[in-house]
């Protein structure tokens, strides 16, 4: 079993320009698809459309290369995304409709399933996830671009973490939040306050996979919120975003960012999805 930590990218927070971020709008604020085989996908939360800053410049204040250059992301749609990290309680429904197998296994480190996080997946197994949503739901479920977390991460705010530029404890699951589970292992899901947009963990507990693969800077990236992807299978480098439950609180700032290898699994690694809307109504069906 995989374990260890990979090597995260160091990078500076940045301030976001305020771009005028629309507040989460009242009518199906959040929602659960129904499954085919019975009972209902994970909770997801609507994110408006809107527009952010997301990298920095060289000049300002701890600005690394990595996180450069700087482009304002717009969002013209809105698109849902999980309110709590994927729970083993999601994932075991997936894995019993499929009939078990060894292929889909995600270890729990003795640590119990229920609520906690899903934990030791590999990106395969987040996408065939993800693509069983979509058959069972009609709804079409995927992992989220770098921009879309971060843009959702922040929801609507410009300072360090969601809640402010100092670290309050008990806000978070990391190696010094001042929680319970700090440097010991997962917290069950909706532990800590929601962000403003009504996201839970998205700071802490465990690094979440997304779409991208992994580059070193931010040259010609796309400006739509769309993912950095390579094709023909040669992405051996992942993004992850949003620091975990045995790490610094400054690898769970919003501008963070992280990797793993694409075959990578282990104790800190889970699945935060993202589904997406009709764009005529801007909503989920129903």
């Amino acid at each position: 079993m995989h374990n260890t930590i990979p090597r995260t990218l160091t990078l500076s927070v940045i301030a976001l320009a305020p771009l005028g971020a629309e507040a989460v709008p009242d009518g199906h604020r959040a929602f659960r698809d129904d499954l085919r085989s019975g009972g209902h996908g994970p909770d997801m939360v609507v994110i408006p459309a809107g527009r952010f800053r997301m990298g920095c410049d060289r000049g300002e204040p701890d600005c690394t290369r990595n996180r450069t250059p700087s482009r304002v992301v717009v969002f013209a749609a809105p698109f849902a995304m999980s309110k709590h990290e994927i729970t083993f309680d999601d994932y075991d429904r997936y894995l019993s409709a499929k009939g078990g197998g060894r292929d889909g296994e995600a270890h729990d480190q003795g640590w119990g399933r229920g609520r906690r996080p899903v934990i030791n997946v590999t990106r395969k197994q987040a996408v065939a996830y993800a693509d069983w949503l979509t058959a069972q739901t009609g709804g079409r479920y995927r992992l989220p671009s770098e921009a879309e977390w971060e843009y959702a991460a922040r929801a609507g705010t410009t300072t360090e973490w969601p809640w402010g530029d100092e670290l309050v404890p008990g806000r978070a699951n990391c190696a010094n939040c001042g929680s319970r589970w700090d440097g010991e292992r997962t917290a069950p899901a909706g532990s800590f306050p929601p962000n403003p947009w009504g996201l839970h963990d998205m700071q802490g507990n465990v690094y979440e996979i997304l779409l991208d693969c992994l580059r070193w800077t931010y040259a010609k990236a796309p400006t739509d919120g769309s993912a950095q992807e390579t094709g023909r299978g040669k992405c051996k480098r992942y993004a992850v975003r949003g620091g975990c439950w045995i790490e610094h609180s400054r690898y769970l700032r919003s501008s963070m960012r992280g990797y793993f290898e694409r075959k990578d699994y282990a104790a800190v690694l889970g699945i935060r999805l993202v589904r997406e809307l009709d764009a005529a109504q801007g909503s989920p069906p129903g």
